[in-house]
């Protein structure tokens, strides 16, 4: 049996060095080529712009609210006169566009941010230091008795990858979360705010006719007829009303949809990521500290 063992582990070390090998190939071979490089600058490109788009159009529609509060609308049921301020109707809906403007704003600078990260990482210089700590830990892996060394150049070796990719891979994470399952919710929701946009500026270039004030003169003839178009303006004014409410509820669902969305870009996968990476080169640092024996080597 021990015979068996000892041949056995062998064996398993030369496997383990052998997939090493390949990883430390591998690594330096995708810190020459770009293809994560550019595959994270594309996907988080087509994040920022949409997140920019999202910020022009929480901007817009804050102007066009302000520009709208103003516009009163003439109700008059049976004679009773009763005048409403637009502004009393999209009051909720301008106190959360305020606020989800910070967070587009917050969510462009985070993107960009890892945008420029991301383009920082690509210089060659740090290719290349990946290139020589990685040719070395390979030296050092088929090279016997260099334990001392080995640890040295993986620790070298592990600083230097995840300097390399760690932002490039954050910014895959992202850019993947993101066209799998949020960019259609996003501009879903971006087109039924672009909508609630649109009709809050048809009421304000098309406000109902205000109400005509009949003179002791006219005829009786003609205060009918004044009568019977107050009560047609009247009753345009409360098809206004109910439309106006239900576009606004449903601008300040589609915004909250929106605020979730930037919560998970923005926050939830960059730290997520980031978690993710620190723990993992918790344990290669924790790993590079075992005996040569412990680590298969």
């Amino acid at each position: 049996m021990r015979v068996i063992e000892q041949r056995r582990r062998p064996s398993q070390g030369l496997l383990r060095r052998g997939l090493l090998t390949a990883l430390l190939a591998g690594a330096v071979a995708l810190s020459w080529t770009q293809f994560l490089d550019e595959a994270a600058l594309s996907n988080t490109d087509a994040t920022f712009k949409r997140a920019l788009a999202t910020f022009a159009v929480a901007r817009a529609l804050n102007g066009v609210i302000s520009v709208a509060q103003g516009t009163e609308l003439a109700v008059q049921p049976v004679g009773v006169g009763v005048t409403l301020t637009v502004g009393e109707i999209l009051d909720p809906l301008n106190d959360l566009v305020e606020r989800f403007s910070w967070l587009a704003l917050l969510a462009c600078v985070s993107l960009g941010t890892q945008i420029l990260l991301a383009e920082m990482v690509t210089t060659p210089v740090l290719s290349a230091a990946l290139t020589v700590t990685g040719l070395a830990w390979m030296a050092a892996l088929w090279w016997p008795g260099r334990g001392t060394a080995r640890t040295v150049l993986m620790r070298a070796f592990t600083v230097t990858v995840f300097a390399r990719f760690l932002f490039p891979l954050i910014a895959v994470a992202t850019g993947w979360v993101d066209a799998t399952f949020l960019a259609d919710r996003q501009q879903a929701s971006l087109n039924q705010i672009e909508m609630t946009q649109q009709r809050i500026e048809d009421l304000q270039e098309n406000p109902p006719p205000p109400e005509e004030t009949a003179a002791d003169e006219t005829s009786w003839y003609q205060r009918l007829g004044g009568f019977l178009d107050d009560q047609r303006q009247s009753l345009m004014a409360n098809a206004h009303i109910p439309a106006m409410r239900e576009r606004v509820e449903g601008a300040i669902a589609e915004l909250i949809n929106l605020f979730v969305i930037f919560t998970i870009q923005t926050i939830l996968v960059p730290v997520g990521a980031l978690l993710l990476a620190y723990w993992g080169f918790l344990w290669l640092w924790r790993w590079s500290w075992q005996s040569p024996a412990a680590r298969g080597q």
